[in-house]
């Protein structure tokens, strides 16, 4: 038989979200690690094909000694182009989450009334004027932190539903609480 865990008491939080909040939850939810990496490998594959079909259909005849330069110069163009295309990426990529939690708050007014929530060994109980609701940890077994606030996901999905617990609505300043009982109910997703 497992040993039950020892109930603590109540982490405390008082908030009302903000669009900021908002946009962390939807950026926190569609962020994936290799994304960053997949712009700057695609401009310099798609570089490098031009390259070969140019030199391979003859439109350039490069004598041997020019091929390294000009190889070392294709590399530091698709640098310069893959550092360009990532930062409007990037660009592209804020606005949509702005325009996402810009969604969110329209259509569901009541997420900017003040809110508490209880973060206990059994879940999350979140209570406003609107809303009185108890989570489970195994409804959303899956967080990120970010600077501002922590995020729970129901799932690995882009979809997946978040609820989105701001730091700033702690009334303790520290946070290692929060996120042993994270911790310990839940999986940081990579």
């Amino acid at each position: 038989m497992l040993p039950e865990p020892v109930p603590t008491d109540p982490i405390r939080l008082d908030y009302a979200l903000t669009h900021d909040d908002l946009r962390d939850g939807v950026a926190a939810q569609q962020r994936r690690g290799w994304v960053r990496w997949l712009v700057p490998i695609l401009a310099v594959a798609v570089l490098a094909a031009v390259g070969e079909g140019l030199v391979s259909a003859e439109v350039w005849e490069l004598p041997t000694d020019a091929a390294a330069i000009v190889v070392g110069l294709g590399l530091v163009l698709a640098a310069i182009i893959g550092g360009i295309a990532v930062l409007l990426a990037r660009l592209a990529l804020a606005a949509t989450y702005h325009w996402q939690a810009h969604l969110l708050a329209r259509g569901n007014p009541w997420l900017s009334k003040p809110i508490q929530a209880a973060v206990t060994d059994t879940g999350i109980h979140l209570r406003s004027a609107a809303v009185d609701a108890t989570i489970a940890w195994s409804h959303h077994p899956f967080y990120i932190e970010t600077d501002r606030a922590f995020v729970l996901l129901a799932s690995k999905g882009l979809a997946a539903t978040s609820v989105v617990l701001p730091k700033r609505g702690l009334a303790e300043a520290d946070l290692s609480p929060l996120r042993a009982m994270l911790a310990t109910h839940v999986r940081e997703r990579p």
